[in-house]
This record gives C-alpha cells, sequence and structure tokens, in this order.
C-alpha cells in the first residue's frame, strides 16, 4: 500500500512536466509538429464565410459587410463588454457579503476528566454577513465612479473603432475606384499610341515618313503597354486592400458601382477655431482620454479612502452539533444567531497605502498630459486635413481644365503630323502628356474624396451613411 501511494505521488508530480522544444543549431529553422498550431478553426471559419458579391457593390454595401466582418469592431465590442463588468463590480461593495461555512472542532480537556462537557467534538453549518455601511473617505463611491468612467472610455473607443473601419474602407474603396479608373485611361492611353502607331506605319508605307519615326511611335505603345501593366497591378494591390478593410479573405472577386456623386465645390472659409474646437466635443478618442483620466482621478480617491476606517455590520447563524466522548450521552443541537458592528482602521500597512496613493497621483498626471497631448495633435490634425481638403479641390479643378488642355494638343498634334506640318516627336510629347492628365486626373479625384473622409474622420463627423458628404463637415 505505501508503495502505490508513493508511486501515485511520484506520477502527480511529474505529470505536469514538459519539455521545451530545442533548436537544432542557430541557422536551421525550426520544424513544428503538426498538432503544435492551434486555433485553426478560425481561418476556417472566415473561409466558410461565403460572401455573395455577384453585384457590383456601393460604398454603403461595403459599410454593412465591414461593420459585420471585421474583427477590430468585435474586439473593441469585447472591451467595452469587459470594461462594463467592473462596474458590477463594484457595486458589489453596497452589498452585503455572505459566506456559507461549515466547520468543526474537537476539545478534550485532560485537567478534569469528569467533567462532562470537557470532553467533545462540534460540527455544523452556518452563514456569516458583513456589510461595509460605511467608508469615511468615500471609497466606495469612489471605486464605482472609477468603474464608470473606464466604461465610458471603452465605450468611447469602441464608437472610434468603428469610425476607423469606415475610413479603411472609404479610402480603400476610393483606391479600387480609382485604380480601376486607371486601368481604363490606361487602355484609352494604348488605344492613342496603336493609333499614333498605325499613322506612323502607313505614311512609311507610302514613302512619306521615316523607319526612325514608326520606331519612336512603337517605343511610345511599348510605354503605354507597360503602363497599362502598372495599372493592373495596382488594381490588384487596391483589391486586396479593400478586401482587408471589410475583413474577407484577399482573394474574394469584388465588384464595385463608382459614387454616384460628382466632386464638391470648394467649401467657403472656416472659422478654424470653431472647427477645433467642435471637433474637440465629437471626437470619440478624445472623449475615451478624458474618460480615462476622470478614472484615474476617482483611484486617487479610492486610495486616499484606504487611510480611513470604515463601519461594518457583522452577523452569523449557526447550527451547533456536539458529539461527546465515547460512552456518553450526545448532547443536543444548537442554534447560534449573533449580531454587532465593528469598525476597522488600518493603522499601519508598510506604507502600502501611501504608496498606492503616490502610484495614483502619478497616473492621473500621466492621463492628463496624455490628454494634453492627444487634445494638441487633433487640433493639427484637424487644421491639416481641413487644408488637405480644399488644395486637393484645388488640384483636381486644375486638373481637369489640365486635361481638357492637353486633349486639345494632342488632337492638334496628331492632324498635323498626318498633314506633315509637324514631326512625330511633336505628336509623342503631347501623346504622353495626355496620358499623364489623365493619370493625375484620376489620382486627384481620388484625393478630393480620400481628404473629404479624413477630414470627417479628424472633425468626429465619419458616420455609417454619410460617406462622400462634405456638407456635413461646414454645416455643424
Amino acid at each position: 500500500m505505501k508503495n502505490i501511494c508513493m508511486g501515485l505521488v511520484v506520477l502527480c508530480v511529474f505529470a505536469g512536466c514538459v519539455s521545451a522544444p530545442e533548436l537544432e543549431n542557430a541557422y536551421s529553422p525550426w520544424k513544428p509538429s503538426d498538432d503544435v498550431q492551434k486555433n485553426n478553426d478560425i481561418w476556417d471559419a472566415v473561409r466558410a464565410k461565403k460572401a455573395d458579391f455577384a453585384k457590383p457593390l456601393l460604398l454603403a454595401d461595403l459599410v454593412d459587410v465591414a461593420l459585420q466582418n471585421n474583427p477590430a469592431s468585435a474586439k473593441a465590442w469585447n472591451d467595452a463588454r469587459i470594461a462594463a463588468e467592473q462596474v458590477t463590480y463594484a457595486q458589489g461593495y453596497f452589498m452585503p457579503e455572505v459566506k456559507a461555512v461549515v466547520s468543526g472542532a474537537s476539545q478534550t480537556v485532560t485537567a478534569d476528566p469528569g467533567s462532562f462537557d470537557s470532553d467533545y467534538s462540534k460540527y455544523g453549518p452556518g452563514l456569516q454577513m458583513n456589510y461595509l455601511v460605511l467608508n469615511f473617505g468615500g471609497g466606495r463611491k469612489a471605486a464605482v465612479e472609477q468603474a464608470l468612467q473606464t466604461v465610458y472610455a471603452a465605450d468611447f473607443e469602441f464608437n472610434r473603432s468603428i469610425q476607423n473601419i469606415l475610413l479603411a474602407v472609404e479610402t480603400a474603396y476610393y483606391g479600387m475606384v480609382s485604380a480601376q479608373a486607371g486601368i481604363e485611361t490606361a487602355e484609352v492611353s494604348v488605344k492613342d499610341s496603336l493609333k499614333t502607331l498605325e499613322v506612323a506605319s502607313e505614311m512609311l508605307k507610302h514613302g512619306i515618313g521615316t523607319e526612325l519615326e514608326t520606331l519612336q511611335a512603337q517605343s511610345g505603345y511599348d510605354q503605354a503597354l507597360y503602363d497599362k501593366a502598372n495599372a493592373d497591378g495596382l488594381y490588384k494591390t487596391a483589391r486586396g486592400y479593400l478586401c482587408l478593410a471589410i475583413g474577407v479573405p484577399a482573394d474574394t472577386e469584388i465588384q464595385l458601382t463608382p459614387p454616384a456623386g460628382v466632386v464638391p465645390d470648394a467649401p467657403a472659409l472656416q472659422d478654424m477655431t470653431k472647427l477645433i474646437d467642435d471637433s474637440m466635443k465629437r471626437r470619440p478618442d478624445i472623449a475615451a482620454l478624458r474618460a480615462s483620466l476622470a478614472a484615474r482621478q476617482a483611484a486617487i480617491k479610492v486610495a486616499k479612502a484606504a487611510f480611513w476606517p470604515s463601519l461594518y455590520l457583522n452577523g452569523a447563524l449557526n447550527q451547533n452539533n456536539y458529539t461527546v466522548a465515547s460512552g456518553k450521552e450526545m448532547q443536543d443541537s444548537d442554534v447560534a444567531l449573533s449580531g454587532g458592528v465593528s469598525l476597522q482602521w488600518t493603522l499601519f500597512d508598510g506604507f502600502q497605502n501611501t504608496s498606492e496613493e503616490r502610484t495614483a497621483i502619478a497616473q492621473a498626471d500621466s492621463a492628463k498630459a496624455q490628454l494634453q497631448q492627444a487634445e494638441l495633435a487633433a487640433s493639427a490634425d484637424v487644421w491639416v486635413r481641413y487644408h488637405n481638403y480644399t488644395t486637393a479641390l484645388q488640384k483636381y479643378r486644375s486638373s481637369q481644365a489640365l486635361l481638357k488642355s492637353a486633349s486639345s494638343a494632342h488632337a492638334l498634334a496628331l492632324d498635323s503630323y498626318k498633314a506633315q506640318l509637324t514631326g512625330i516627336l511633336d505628336l509623342l510629347v503631347a501623346e504622353k502628356l495626355l496620358a499623364q492628365t489623365r493619370t493625375q486626373n484620376v489620382a486627384a479625384r481620388q484625393e478630393v474624396f480620400t481628404a473629404m473622409a479624413n477630414l470627417a474622420y479628424s472633425t468626429g463627423l465619419l458616420e455609417k451613411g454619410g460617406a462622400g458628404d462634405a456638407t456635413k463637415i461646414f454645416q455643424k
């Protein structure tokens, strides 16, 4: 029997012993076994969601998909749930603490063996209750306030996470729309260069052109094909970023409906002081930092309250069963009910309360500095985003005028070359400029919409259903 017990002890000791894997050397990769990786079912679940994107999607459709699939919002939502439970925990300070206990004791008195009640065992169940009636430092109320402000901070962070998703979706959407437009402009440039090559070849065929001109036209055509290949690559990259933003695998097929709205007119000159101040009231990330500071300030009150006494209401209900020594009668059981109040005051704890108070004060000061830094950064962000938006509008208007003039210049250069009034170099220069202005116009249009989304984000006004609406920013 003894050997069996020793064996069980040894087995329990070594049951938890696991040897760590060792790397073979400093230059060979580790080769894990198949059972090392856990949680592979998460990716399987992502794959199992068969998104139906057979129809071209609007920006609003993409936003709906992203809010359902993007894990960032799910993480922020669960963080808020965790914080909410802290309020319930803190509210427990206002409730009595009730414990069920089972106790047993044995007493043997050898000094007077003739005594009936000197040798017995006592056992039985019971209930104990402690209720904090009053903390003279207000720590109980401050603890609830600290937990509540923490919840506010988590909820504001959740709101900001939604805005982060909206901004990512809008940016990726406009990027993919522009990439698609880039392919279309590249195809037009390929057609223009091919037409130039055909004209040069025809003129060479009739002896009114040169082989050099034909080779130069061929070079322009090859360059257009190169630009077309680059545009195709940019489109595939943009599609990958959009899939990431909406929370689907990168190889998901997506077709988009371009934005129907035209590029908005330039806004009137804004009162930047009001725009910045209003943004400070709306931005969820700033509100979250303010709530975090309030929580830190409440933590100081909690730490200070530990220096004050606390008044408790105590009570107990026990059933006691008695068993006397062998050969004597069994004594009847009884029920004991007790109650009272107690005043508890920690007079010395090795300076732990003092350390907690100093830590809480330092953390509050740190949170205050972080908030001040964030507010200054937010003000600069609003300023920069506003002027980026107005600049993007000016660039887009200029790109439209440039595209119009470049198109006219190319048409004139082509006619002049056909009439042998100019050489092919003039035509190729006009052709190259036209291709550049087309690309520039597409990029400028994307920049306007992206800058508008960034401005809405920096002012705290980026909301579902408000994509592409600049009037909301300047009317509030």
